[in-house]
């Protein structure tokens, strides 16, 4: 663990460090043979300051950022109103767990996640979904070393192409 960390909620002066966080977290996870066409147009469209803005402003959505003296190094987002693709699942949604690779093998994610999952206990439920791109293995190992369940199979649309996610889900106690 680094010294001189803490988690906060988003404020608008935030808006372009997390954008650039993640940005840079997007690029680093799945552009892996290089940038083309599709992603380009994806981040330009979903990846911006006004998006970023539009999160903030949401009372279904909580954004926390996790700050090295001063610097963010990582982000997570809760989400209050989006439906678990499996119906059986009604909790609130881990929507963004993003750390800068320069701090991976830190336990700063598992630092993260245990926040997320505190807060949530915190605002009154007790359970919380996410999901993850089948093919990202460090992401799927690290959600399952942490007790997560598969509960099942869903799809992230990006232009015209389709990406197959596993959903996740941990019930969570006090």
């Amino acid at each position: 663990m680094i010294d001189n960390l803490i988690i906060r909620e988003a404020k608008f002066e935030d808006v372009s460090k997390i954008t650039m966080l993640k940005l840079q977290v997007w690029l680093h996870t799945y552009a892996t043979d290089g940038i083309e066409g599709e992603y380009a147009d994806y981040l330009v469209a979903e990846i911006t300051p006004k998006k970023t803005e539009l999160i903030i402003q949401n009372p279904d959505k909580k954004l926390f950022l996790l700050e090295k003296e001063g610097r963010i190094i990582g982000c997570y987002q809760l989400d209050f109103d989006t439906l678990c693709p499996n119906t059986e699942i009604n909790s609130p949604e881990l929507s963004v767990l993003y750390l800068s690779q320069h701090f991976h093998g830190k336990g700063l994610g598992k630092f993260m996640l245990k926040h997320a999952e505190e807060e949530i206990l915190k605002l009154g439920s007790d359970g919380i979904w996410l999901t993850a791109y089948y093919k990202n293995k460090q992401a799927i190992a690290f959600y399952q070393h942490q007790n997560y369940m598969m509960k099942g199979k869903c799809y992230f649309e990006m232009g015209d192409s389709q990406y197959e996610n596993w959903v996740f889900w941990k019930e969570l106690k006090n």
